[in-house]
This record gives C-alpha cells, structure tokens and sequence, in this order.
C-alpha cells in the first residue's frame, strides 16, 4: 500500500522549498564606510570616508554622507550676522592649519541632521540670501543658511554598515532624544553620556533583530564641572560600548584601529643602555597611553578605571592629521573605503576659535 499521496508530496516539496529559501534570506547589505574619532582636552573629531558601495565592487556613491555623520538631537539657536561668520572663518584659517593649505569650512546639516558635505557649504555660504545663525550653547558654534539646512549639534554620531539600517537608526535616535530633551527646561539638552546610554539601549533593544550599523559617538563632556573634554564611545552592533581615546568602526576597522593607536601614542619600545665597560642593559616601556594599576582607582559603581586614557595628548591640527594618514593607508588596502574623508571637529568652550568646523582630503578612487 502506498502512504505518500499526491497532495503529501505536494507539501512535502512546498515545505523544502520555503526551508531553502529561509535559509538563503538574508536581510542585511554591507554598504561599507568607516567612521573614526579622536577626542582631545578641548576638542573631539569625527571622521568618515565618502563611498558608498553594493557590498561587493560596485559604487553606488562617491559622496555619501547622509547616514555616516549626523546630529543626535536638535537645538535652538539665535541669528548674527554673515560678517561674524567671514571673521569666524578667517580667524580659524589664520591658524597654523592655513601653513598645510587645508580648506576649512564651517559645519553645516541637513535638516534630517545629516552633516552636509564641505563642497555643498562652499556653495551655500556664497548666496547672500543665506541667514547666519549660532547656537548659544558654550559648547558649539554652528553656521545656518534656511530652510534647507538646519543648525550644529554638540553630540554627533558616526554610523556605518548597512545604509538602511544607518538612516533607521538615526531617525530612531533623534526621535528618542527630542522626545526627552521636550520635558526639560529651556536651554538644558542631553550630553555626550546621556546619548551614548541612550543608543546602547536602542541597539541593545533590537538585538533580536539588529541595526546592522557600527557606530562611534562624539562629544563634549562638562559633566566635570569647569573642564570641558572630548568624549568619544565606540559600539557594536548589539550595544555594547566603551570609552575611548581613539575608536573607529566599520568596513577596514581592523585595518585602521591600530594604525591610529600607533599614531596617537608611543608604541612599548625596548632601550639600550650602554655602559662604561662596554656592557649594555636592556629597558622595556609601557605604551604612554597605559594607565598603572595603582591609578586606576574604584569608581562609584565600584568598577575599575579603564586601562588605557581617554583622551589623546595633541592639538586637533597633528590628530586631523594622523587621522588623514590612517584613512590614506587603508583606503589603498580595502575596496569599500576611499573617495573621500570628511572630518568634523567640535571644540569646547575654552578655545577661542569654537566654530565647528569641516575638512575633507581626497583618497584613492578606484
């Protein structure tokens, strides 16, 4: 007697068919990018390279900036004149960076909070329509022409992955924070480690179905009371985050992390001391970035310090630089990285010169 009727047949073959495409679905495109950031005593940068690709070798884009660099929440601001934006802008170009010939330009955003490309601004800040605008905020300076573009913000976040996922996070994460930031007082706004707990808790709340997006956040931390520091947190896709000094993530982060670390400190090295007789001993150093154990004191939560510092013992012209040589070096080994690097730096309220402002450098394009 045969069991296997036409119709169980039938099901049977249906139900292999959905089991093999289950198993070939996947929902997930790695789109490349590579953000970076470097905090510093009165300052922290944000770093992004400008390619967008299919996940393979096709380019989909040379200049996509929409969803790598954007504003975690937005501000209020209050209107001045275009000519204390030329005086903001030469006083910022009459620094020593002007010796290197780099094209600084104010910061500027889309109103979705994406940060605007330096060529773009060029030509924005050239219409004399444009209305110039500040945030009273101690911690940023920001340029506005409206409508089309909205203001700086103090928190930035750097995402990179898939680009889906990326804008996803960012629409998410700005409607979490405003939704908060609407109960506060006038004036008073998330900061740098309010925001980084805030997106753990997004990513983390996805973790059954995650944001395919690895993110860095930069900030100005005043928690400290006076002192104002770069804060800078780097994340997986799951939520789980440190602070660092130096942190990147995304496609060529393996590539570029400890190229940045060799730059931004002494690499442990080995001394020959020769003496008098002839002989010679030997001394071995830490990294210059290492904390000794016997400083890294209990918290309040009763946690260790972190081992390593926090912030980078340099001016943000040499980190701007180190950060160009890194992304240089690793554009020239990895496909998804290349076109261009967009840096935005945000300094604290003790520089005289607290205009946010942006620096793009070309890397290799094929």
């Amino acid at each position: 007697m045969n069991v296997f009727t036409p119709s169980l047949l039938v099901l049977l073959v249906v139900s292999n068919l959905v089991v093999s495409l289950a198993q070939k679905f996947d929902p997930y495109q790695l789109n490349g990018g590579l953000v970076a950031a470097v905090a510093g005593k009165d300052y922290v940068l944000i770093a992004s390279d400008t390619r967008l690709t299919d996940g393979g070798y096709g380019i989909n884009s040379r200049r996509y900036l929409s969803g790598r660099i954007w504003g975690a929440s937005s501000s209020s601001w209050v209107p001045v004149s275009s000519l204390d934006l030329a005086q903001s802008s030469q006083s910022s170009s009459t620094s020593k960076v002007s010796r290197t010939t780099w094209n600084i330009t104010p910061a500027q955003w889309e109103p979705d909070g994406s940060l605007v490309m330096p060529l773009e601004i060029e030509k924005k800040l050239n219409r004399n329509e444009n209305e110039i605008c500040v945030a009273p905020s101690t911690s940023s300076f920001v340029v506005r022409p409206p409508p089309e573009i909205q203001t700086n913000f103090p928190v930035l976040v750097g995402s990179a992955g898939c680009a889906s996922d990326c804008d996803s996070l960012k629409r998410r994460v700005r409607l979490e924070v405003d939704s908060l930031e609407c109960n506060f007082p006038p004036g008073l706004k998330l900061g740098v480690k309010s925001i980084a707990n805030l997106l753990q808790q997004v990513l983390y709340g996805r973790r059954g179905f995650p944001f395919y997006s690895f993110c860095v956040v930069a900030g100005i931390d005043n928690s400290d009371g006076d002192e104002s520091t770069g804060a800078v947190y780097v994340y997986d896709a799951i939520g789980s985050f440190e602070r660092v000094a130096v942190g990147c993530s995304g496609t060529g982060r393996e590539l570029l992390q400890p190229i940045l670390d060799r730059l931004f400190s002494e690499s442990s090295r080995i001394d020959k001391h020769y003496h008098a007789d002839g002989d010679f001993s030997v001394a071995a150093h830490r990294d210059v970035m290492s904390v000794p154990a016997g400083e890294q004191r209990l918290g309040p939560a009763g946690s260790l310090r972190p081992p390593v510092k926090s912030i980078v013992d340099c001016s943000w012209e040499e980190a701007v630089r180190n950060v160009a040589r890194g992304y240089q070096a690793v554009a020239e080994r990895e496909i998804s990285v290349g076109d261009e690097i967009v840096i935005c730096i945000l300094k604290s309220a003790s520089d005289e010169n607290n205009v946010p402002s942006v620096i793009s450098f070309k890397l290799k394009k094929d």
